[in-house]
């Protein structure tokens, strides 16, 4: 249940400096008295929310915009009305667009976080079953990350991981998915490829991963990734974790037979036949001489 309480400001005025100065008062004032008010019990009940608007006449998006970085108020969601006082539909979306972007995105590499990527992975196999078709998995994961951390800097390590998500981004089809679902770990989602497929397509970023030089403060350096590869074709009941356990195992397979290499598994389910719907050779021989 969502409730919304609008309090309407009347009276028609310019924004002055004085003007924003009270807004700004009033607006902290009151997100402290919510902040009071509301204790972790109540923000855990998902299906209790408050929309709270105020209508500020006078008030332009710049302004508000300039206003919301000066002091802090970048959670308060602002929307234009126009003239007959009714909502700004396209920029209220564009804002609910940026939002879910944003709860779908790692912040430091733009690919898709962990959630969002287990939702997509979802989605995929259910059209797999629906369509017969096939699906690869890739599990990667930055070899000796940690020695580079420690010896050139977090922020070292930040690049390399923005670096391997850029290649990612940048060298897969526009339907697959590419996300980070750990510190230096990975997962890539290929529709419609198979174990071959999908093996020449690891194969060939872990090539050029290995060939890029990282640009670093003090230093310019050169890293690895091992990665995993499980694929399946057919109609199947596999589920995402199934699909994660195979592709770690090979992911461990690759780390093993000593790093900056794909190791891929066999086919997690093989195409399975619906032999309710098969026509049995008797059934065959009536349809086509009539007789039995």
């Amino acid at each position: 249940m969502i409730s919304c309480f609008i309090y309407m400001q009347k009276r028609l005025h310019n924004i002055r400096t004085e003007g924003l100065e009270n807004l700004t008062a009033e607006l902290d004032k009151l997100r402290q008295l919510i902040l009071t008010q509301t204790d972790s019990a109540t923000i855990s009940q998902a299906d209790q929310q408050l929309a709270l608007t105020r209508i500020v006449p006078g008030m332009t998006m710049d302004t508000w915009n300039n206003l919301s970085e000066r002091y802090g108020f970048s959670n308060w969601l602002a929307l234009d009305l126009d003239s007959s006082t009714y909502f700004n539909i396209a920029n209220l979306q564009k804002i609910i667009e940026d939002l879910t972007d944003k709860s779908e995105r790692d912040p430091l590499t733009g690919l898709y976080n962990k959630k969002a990527f287990e939702h997509k992975l979802t989605m995929e196999l259910q059209r797999v079953e629906r369509s017969n078709g096939q699906l690869s998995l890739a599990i990667i994961d930055l070899d000796n990350f940690k020695n580079i951390n420690d010896t050139y800097g977090h922020n070292c390590g930040d690049e390399v991981i923005r670096t391997l998500a850029d290649l990612l981004d940048a060298s897969t089809r526009g339907y697959d998915h590419a996300a980070r679902i750990g510190g230096e770990e990975f997962a890539l989602l290929l529709p419609g490829a198979g174990p071959l497929r999908a093996k020449a397509l690891m194969d060939r970023l872990c090539s050029t991963f290995a060939d890029t030089f990282i640009k670093c403060t003090d230093a310019s350096i050169q890293c690895t990734f091992s990665a995993g590869v499980a694929s399946l074709k057919g109609r199947n009941k596999a589920k995402g974790k199934d699909l994660f356990e195979v592709a770690d195992k090979a992911l461990y397979q690759a780390k093993n037979a000593g790093k900056n290499q794909v190791r891929v598994t066999r086919q997690l389910v093989e195409f399975e036949y619906d032999r309710s719907t098969m026509v049995h050779s008797n059934e065959k021989q009536f349809l086509f001489s009539g007789s039995k």
